[in-house]
């Protein structure tokens, strides 16, 4: 366990946590302590059956535990209501659980009306969450679960856990029952809200590349939830403790690196763009100016459309927003290389596209930022190696210096 078991700053803390089951000869978990600092989302992985799920539910007391303690804010929740306990963490589970026979505005303030807020008060509070999750509330506060896709009931139960402005959320394998294009979009979301939110979030998963693209830390656990190594997923990539580490991270630690760069922390490039109601002769123009073969139109929203060639602006009599290639590939600033790098492959032009938040075009990113994004991280590691060996040489230097 390296220093970031012990956080200055935890918002939980497990000391000892243990869950013995009657018949069984082992505990299924065995006295993990660990600190989660606030504000941070710290991921629990590990093989199936290593008791991640457990340690989850023994936090909102879903399991009791046998042995050991709980603490959110200072306070021993083993000791608390359990009822009660629940009302003020927000639950996120991989099978959602909405409430078929209520609507979304029903769902989403059902904590609330439990902690006996105001109408009102729920109301204005349930419009506010599905505006943060991206659904418009006169579009969808009242529908029900069935009358939604599986992305989209997934972000109602994410508005569903923040219903009462909880300190702490616990998410169980979040979007694990999701597509993955699906899953990348809402993991994005997710981090996008957080970044406005700033819960303390213990979120399990299995996948090590989703933990690392979602933590600020990772828990890397062993048969019944031992801790192999507690870290920064920066630290465990470059640094893993062990060779059971090593073996769940597997090949392509520095491809997996590319989860840790944000597209918003690298420039941009500006590919030819310009108003799909522009002059053809001018978009010509600026086609033939620049380098690349292909030019970006916008709507009247400056949002992506379509990608035309000199070819297809020859085509006078049709409309432009009916020639070229749809505008695809479109990846916003909170996404990571490694989500632009995958949109790369289904790109007509070889580049991600990158939008604000309401999709207006900000820029591209291309196989070059990449290239460069990761030839620094091999600088960086190569930095660290050296810091390293001169920091193991030194104190021999100085013995051999004194002798």
């Amino acid at each position: 366990m390296t220093d970031a078991s012990r956080s200055p700053e935890p918002m939980i803390r497990l000391e000892s946590l243990t869950k013995r089951y009657p018949g069984q000869a082992v505990p299924a978990v065995d006295g993990i302590t660990l600190d989660i600092p606030k504000g941070e989302i710290v991921v629990l992985v590990g093989p199936s059956g290593c008791g991640k799920t457990t340690v989850l539910k023994m936090i909102n007391r879903l399991i009791e535990p046998t042995s050991g303690r709980v603490l959110i804010g200072g306070e021993d929740v083993t000791r608390a209501d359990a009822d009660e306990l629940r009302r003020h963490i927000g639950y996120v589970i991989q099978q959602i659980g909405l409430f078929p026979h209520m609507t979304v505005a029903e769902n989403v303030g059902m904590v609330p009306k439990l902690l006996r807020w105001e109408k009102q008060r729920i109301a204005a509070r349930v419009d506010e969450l599905l505006e943060l999750v991206g659904l418009d509330p006169a579009e969808y506060r009242d529908r029900y679960p069935k009358e939604l896709s599986g992305g989209q009931r997934q972000r109602v139960g994410v508005a569903r856990a923040l219903g009462a402005d909880p300190p702490v959320m616990l998410m169980d394998e979040p979007f694990g029952a999701i597509d993955p294009i699906t899953r990348d979009r809402l993991q994005n979301e997710f981090l996008r809200i957080q970044a406005d939110v700033r819960k303390t979030i213990v979120f399990v998963t299995h996948d090590i590349d989703e933990a690392i693209k979602m933590g600020d830390r990772i828990a890397i656990l062993r048969e019944q939830s031992h801790i192999a190594q507690y870290d920064t997923p920066e630290a465990i990539l470059t640094a893993p403790a062990d060779g059971f580490v090593e073996d769940f991270i597997g090949a392509g630690a520095a491809l997996k690196r590319l989860n840790l760069t944000r597209v918003r922390e690298v420039p941009l490039d500006h590919w030819p763009a310009a108003s799909v109601h522009e002059d053809r002769a001018r978009l010509r123009r600026l086609l033939a100016e620049s380098e690349q073969g292909s030019l970006l139109l916008l709507d009247e929203e400056d949002r992506p459309l379509r990608w035309v060639t000199a070819r297809d602006l020859a085509r006078e009599r049709e409309p432009l927003h009916r020639v070229g290639l749809p505008a695809t590939a479109v990846v916003e600033p909170h996404a990571t290389l490694h989500d632009a790098l995958d949109e790369m492959v289904t790109s007509t032009v070889g580049c991600a596209i990158v939008v604000d938040r309401r999709g207006r075009y900000q820029g591209v990113v291309d196989l070059g930022t990449v290239t460069s994004a990761i030839d620094e991280m091999r600088s960086d590691v190569r930095r660290r190696d050296r810091a390293v060996a001169e920091a193991e040489a030194a104190p021999g230097d100085a013995v051999g210096e004194v002798g």
